[in-house]
């Protein structure tokens, strides 16, 4: 399956407000990588004020283990990187 076939059966799959689970596999300044559950080779990605599973401050000391598995909700779709963005918890209440 080609890397643009695999996009679009994402998007059909990991819909905006839908919940979407993998392992995390990487972790950046700005935010962490999983592998998705259903469509492995498409990113999900999990930026830094979008991780707060128990109301606070969210931050790179909380965020999972690479091997652990996460779940949340489909925050947006981004085409130009192939990549499902995840919303993990609560807003959070980080401004600007």
């Amino acid at each position: 399956m080609s890397d643009e076939e695999e996009w679009q059966r994402a998007k059909e799959i990991y819909g905006v407000g839908s919940r979407a689970a993998g392992v995390v596999v990487a972790h950046f300044p700005f935010g962490f990588f999983v592998q998705l559950d259903e469509v492995p080779n498409v990113k999900g990605f999990v930026d830094i004020i979008s991780y707060n599973p128990r109301r606070g401050s969210p931050g790179p000391e909380s965020w999972p283990a690479v091997g652990e598995r996460v779940d949340g909700v489909v925050a947006d779709l981004v085409d130009r990187d192939h990549q499902v963005r995840i919303r993990v918890g609560h807003p959070s209440e980080k401004s600007g």
